[in-house]
């Protein structure tokens, strides 16, 4: 989901991580379970400039009756989805997870993929989501920013990564502060989702982990991230703190050996009654 302040917003967004294959792979894997000839009128929540939106566009087919609409607070994340996309089936609105059931009602399906994390308040966005959905509707997200994000025997290489770059901002002059608490990164589990979920008024939704390979270039996208760097690098301005973390990783990967890093995305699909 696209961040609408300023130049920084831009520069240290989730967009560069967008562009490797596996991104689009974890999130077509989301919409073949959802999007199906019953289900016509889908929001694609969050769609930033409209990677998803495509995705769900190609997979409906034959278009004819449909309605899919992309809602994202920036602006500007929209012109771009507006430049890219061109289709009578599709309308972009700026608006906010947080009153997503004042834009759209009776929806069939809501996908709100790699952004839910960003979220401050889930509970009251996921009651909004139900808002947004007829029964029987489907609520669909994921995430790899959750407790279970680290597959087994790796979370060593994540910490090898951050001391690193702790260890170039100290040769740099510049002292991280451990106390400083970034309240985005509140990861939650896949258990506390689906109760998320259920108290929201869905079924208890299937969640499944996707394990991707994330080769160097991905890292150091990710290593850009506002949120990474505020979680790995509390009270670093994220200039220092992004090229902290690349040169971090260059050390991190030089003493592991490693050309991939493989990490699991949540996918979780829930159904409202």
């Amino acid at each position: 989901m696209a961040i609408d302040n300023d130049g920084d917003a831009e520069r240290f967004s989730f967009e560069a991580f967008t562009r490797h294959p596996f991104f689009t792979e974890v999130n077509r894997w989301i919409v073949e379970r959802v999007i199906d000839p019953g289900r016509r009128k889908v929001v694609d929540l969050g769609c930033g400039p409209g990677a998803v939106t495509k995705l769900i566009l190609e997979h409906l087919g034959d278009p004819h009756g449909a309605r899919v609409i992309g809602i994202d607070p920036s602006e500007s994340a929209l012109a771009r989805a507006r430049a890219a996309i061109h289709s009578r089936v599709v309308e972009f609105i700026q608006g906010s997870a947080e009153w997503v059931s004042r834009l759209v009602s009776s929806a069939d399906a809501v996908v709100f993929l790699n952004a839910i994390h960003l979220v401050g308040d889930k509970a009251q966005v996921i009651g909004e989501i139900r808002k947004a959905l007829k029964r029987g509707g489907v609520f669909a997200f994921n995430t790899t920013f959750f407790k279970g994000a680290y597959v087994e025997g790796t979370s060593g290489f994540w910490r090898r990564w951050v001391l690193r770059a702790v260890q170039v901002l100290r040769e740099r002059g510049i002292e991280v502060k451990h106390s400083t608490h970034a309240t985005a990164r509140e990861f939650l589990t896949a258990d506390e989702y689906a109760d998320l979920c259920v108290n929201a008024g869905f079924a208890r939704p299937s969640v499944e982990l996707v394990r991707i390979e994330m080769p160097p270039e991905s890292l150091e996208d990710i290593g850009r991230f506002s949120l990474f760097i505020e979680g790995a690098l509390p009270g670093v301005p994220l200039e220092e703190g992004a090229k902290a973390l690349k040169e971090g990783l260059k050390r991190a990967i030089e003493e592991t050996g490693l050309d991939t890093v493989p990490r699991n995305w949540l996918e979780g699909v829930a159904v409202a009654v």
